[in-house]
């Protein structure tokens, strides 16, 4: 039987590592254990080399344990609010606690890629992809999990009613790609361009970021407002031993309507945005 304490001690001491040293620091690790322990070996042969995405992450809950703690903490609000909306409750409350899961994980997004980027490490789409992984254990015990372990090999993505998470316009860029010597003997990248095509992608992901809270808002919004409607025909066919819950759900009902109706706006204006901003970046050569 294998010794699992020396297979969970190899594969901490091998996440943790930058990618680049993650293959022959596996085979060496598994090529010292086939002298006590074959079965150990075998199994921290199988451990995979995490993606430039996964290897960021896997750095939170070693370098940053405290902020992903409370990011985790606002995911379990923010599905608690959802559930409260859908049960008639404050609209308020779940907006709040929204905004407050995507301020964290587009600051703790932000952070990754800058440790990232201080190993070396870059990748396209690589805050996005960070971003969208966070969101997803902020709204999934599992993955909240898994991304605590410091051990993904491969980024997550949210799913449920909830969709994905992009880090906002606001969040701290990250930083530039190192040149290789190819790029540098080529020549230097025009700076106004530089700061045009990084401009474009930040609009374009609080772009992504707006009409993805606006689809999670309505999506919220309409659960309410079917929930309500529920209640009001119950309500009506027993309106002559409840009249005064009659009343008060219809009261519900019509603010579920109001803001069902304030959130199509918004993710009418959202999607909007989002084809200006992707129509933008399609011109750019």
């Amino acid at each position: 039987m294998a010794d699992s304490k020396a297979v969970e001690q190899a594969a901490d001491e091998l996440y943790g590592l930058p990618p680049g040293e993650f293959t022959s620091a596996r085979d060496a690790r598994v090529k010292l254990l086939r002298k006590e322990d074959r079965e150990a070996a075998d199994a921290v042969k199988t451990l995979r080399k995490p993606s430039v995405a996964a290897w960021a992450l896997n750095q939170l809950p070693r370098r940053r344990a405290k902020k992903l703690d409370r990011l985790l903490a606002a995911g379990e609000d923010l599905r608690s609010a959802q559930e409260e909306l859908l049960a008639g409750g404050d609209r308020g409350a779940f907006q709040e606690a929204a905004a407050k899961e995507r301020e964290l994980v587009a600051e703790l997004s932000a952070e990754a890629v800058a440790l990232a980027a201080e190993a070396g490490q870059t990748g396209t789409g690589l805050q996005e992809k960070v971003a969208e992984t966070l969101h997803a254990a902020a709204l999934d015990a599992d993955t909240a999990d898994d991304l605590r372990s410091g051990r993904l090999v491969r980024e997550r993505e949210a799913v449920g009613g909830f969709g994905a998470m992009a880090a906002p316009a606001s969040a701290a860029k990250p930083p530039p790609k190192r040149p290789s010597k190819k790029s540098k003997t080529a020549g230097k990248q025009d700076p106004a361009a530089g700061r045009e095509d990084a401009e474009l992608r930040q609009r374009l992901a609080a772009a992504r970021t707006d009409e993805r809270h606006a689809r999670r808002e309505l999506e919220a919004a309409d659960r309410a407002l079917a929930h309500a409607q529920e209640r009001a025909e119950a309500a009506e066919a027993h309106a002559a031993e409840a009249a005064e819950r009659a009343r008060t759900t219809a009261e519900r009902l019509k603010e579920a309507k109001r803001a069902a109706a304030a959130a199509r706006k918004a993710h009418s204006q959202s999607e909007r945005a989002l084809e200006r901003a992707e129509r933008g970046r399609s011109r750019k050569p």
